[in-house]
């Protein structure tokens, strides 16, 4: 669950928590045309730093899914390899026996 703080500054209000142990902020600033709400201010202030911080944790979800793409592939490769070595090793084995075989039978 976020925790936030609030600064208010003039005109604006800073909507201030953190992610990954990092600092983000979100500002509400108002026009001049507006009158000046400090509730409302919270709440803008808020779903920015909320908007910034669902956008951090997207891009780190996205670059840990592409680690772990990455490591399912070599995994992949890893794997087809051990099973064409090992099919490849059968073969030779059923092979060698059947010679074995045939030769002891042609002695």
């Amino acid at each position: 669950m976020a925790r936030y703080r609030f600064i208010e500054a003039g005109n604006k209000i800073i909507c201030i928590s953190t992610y990954a142990k990092k600092v983000v902020k979100g500002i509400a600033k108002c026009s001049p045309n507006d009158n000046f709400d400090i509730e409302i201010g919270k709440r803008l202030a808020q779903l920015r730093c909320d908007e910034k911080i669902a956008d951090k944790r997207a891009n780190r979800a996205l670059d840990k899914y592409l680690e772990a793409l990455a490591g399912k592939n070599e995994a992949k490769m890893y794997y087809d390899d051990m099973e064409r070595y090992y099919l490849d090793s059968e073969n030779k084995h059923d092979k060698a026996l059947e010679e074995l075989e045939n030769f002891q039978k042609e002695i």
